[in-house]
C-alpha cells in the first residue's frame, strides 16, 4: 500500500487501485509506456477527483483523507458533526466539478500550446480530458453510493425533512437498470460494465430491503432505565448514519459520547457498535476483541453475531462457530443465522 500527503490531506493508494485501472481502459495498450501513461493518468484524474471532496470537507471543517482503491476512491470528510442535506450535497458535488475543472484547464492548455500532431503529450493530454470527464459523468449518475446517488439522497432528505435511504436505494436500483439498458443499446455488451452495474443493483436492492424493513430494538438487560434505553437508541442511529457516510470518525465519536455517560448497557452497546464500525473498516481482529468485550459485559445475541462474523473474515472459523452457537444461546433465531449470506455456511 502507497501512502503520502497532498497538503493536508493523507491520500492511501491500495494495489487494487492500480490493478482496476487496467481493467478499466487499459485493455489493447501492452506493457510498455502507454500502460504506465495510462495508469498516471487514472490515478492523476481520479485523485484530483477526490481532492475536490477534500476542499469542500476541509472548508466544512472536517480532516479529510483519501483512499484510492478498487475501481475509484473514496474521500472520508471525517466531520465534526453530521452533515446537513445542504452541505452533504457540497460535498459530492466537489469531487465530479474537481474533475470537469481540471479537463477544462487541459483543454486550455492545450488549445494555447499544441503539441506536434501524434505526440505522446498530446495523447496522453486528451485521453486525462477524456477520463476526467467520463469519471465525473459516471459519478453524476443517480446511483448510490457515486456522487450522484448521494446528491439525490441529499435533495431527498433535505425535501422530506427525514431519512430517505430506504427510498434513494429504491430509485438507485431503477436507475442502475435503465443505465445498464440505455449503454447495451448503444455500446453494445461489456460484461466487465455489466458486472459493476448489477454489483451496484444487487447492493442497492439489498440496502432497500433491508433499510425498509423496521428495526427490532434489542431488549435492555434488566434494570435499565429508559434515559439510558434512549442514550444507546441515539448513540445506534448516529453510528449507523455515519457508517453510510463511511464516515468513521464520526461513528466512533458517537459509540465514544455513549461510552462515556456511564453504566454497563451503555458501555457494552458502545463496544459493540466500535466492533462493527472497525468491521466496516476492514479491522476484523479488532471488531473480534470488541465485540467479545461487549458479550462479556451483556450477553446480547448481536454482539456475539458480530463476534462470529469478524472471527470468519479474519480466517479463524472454528471461533466463528464457537460466537454462532452464543449467539443463538442469547436469543438469535435460527433462521437468521442459516440464512445469513456470509455466516450460513458455517452454521
Amino acid at each position: 500500500m502507497l501512502h503520502f500527503k497532498v497538503g493536508p490531506f493523507p491520500v492511501s493508494v491500495y494495489p487494487w487501485f492500480f490493478i482496476s485501472a487496467v481493467l478499466l481502459g487499459g485493455r489493447g495498450l501492452g506493457f510498455g509506456w502507454g500502460m504506465l501513461a495510462w495508469i498516471f493518468i487514472v490515478f492523476v484524474g481520479v485523485l484530483g477527483h477526490e481532492l475536490g471532496h477534500a476542499l469542500v470537507g476541509r472548508a466544512l471543517g472536517g480532516h479529510p483523507e483519501i483512499r484510492l482503491e478498487a475501481f475509484g476512491g473514496v474521500t472520508f470528510p471525517q466531520l465534526p458533526k453530521r452533515p446537513t442535506p445542504a452541505r452533504q450535497f457540497l460535498l459530492s458535488v466537489g469531487g465530479p466539478l474537481a474533475g470537469l475543472l481540471l479537463a477544462a484547464i487541459a483543454s486550455g492548455v492545450l488549445r494555447l500550446f499544441p503539441p506536434a500532431a501524434g505526440s505522446p503529450a498530446g495523447w496522453g493530454m486528451e485521453v486525462f480530458i477524456r477520463v476526467s470527464v467520463l469519471w465525473a459523468e459516471f459519478n453524476l449518475l443517480p446511483i448510490l453510493p457515486l456522487d450522484g446517488g448521494q446528491m439525490m439522497l441529499a435533495v431527498l432528505e433535505g425535501v422530506r425533512k427525514r431519512p430517505s435511504v430506504t427510498l434513494a436505494s429504491w430509485l438507485s436500483f431503477v436507475a442502475t437498470i435503465a443505465v445498464a439498458a440505455l449503454y447495451v443499446t448503444f455500446y453494445g455488451l461489456d460484461p466487465l460494465m455489466l458486472v459493476f452495474l448489477g454489483l451496484f443493483a444487487l447492493q442497492n436492492f439489498q440496502r432497500a430491503r433491508s433499510a425498509g424493513r423496521a428495526p427490532v430494538a434489542a431488549a435492555a438487560p434488566p434494570g435499565e432505565t429508559a434515559t439510558e434505553r434512549a442514550d444507546v437508541a441515539a448513540a445506534t442511529a448516529e453510528t449507523r448514519s455515519a457508517l453510510e457516510r463511511r464516515d468513521f470518525e464520526g461513528a466512533l465519536a458517537a459509540a465514544a459520547r455513549l461510552e462515556g455517560a456511564g453504566g454497563p448497557f451503555r458501555q457494552a452497546t458502545a463496544l459493540r457498535l466500535r466492533a462493527g464500525i472497525e468491521l466496516s473498516r476492514g479491522d476484523n481482529e479488532s471488531a473480534a476483541i470488541f465485540a467479545g468485550q461487549s458479550f462479556s459485559i451483556w450477553q446480547n445475541a448481536d454482539a456475539a453475531v458480530v463476534a462470529a462474523r469478524a472471527n470468519l473474515r479474519a480466517g479463524a472459523e472454528d471461533r466463528a462457530r464457537n460466537w454462532l452457537r452464543r449467539a443463538v444461546e442469547a436469543g438469535a433465531p435460527h433462521s437468521a443465522v442459516r440464512n445469513d449470506p456470509e455466516l450460513g455456511a458455517i452454521a
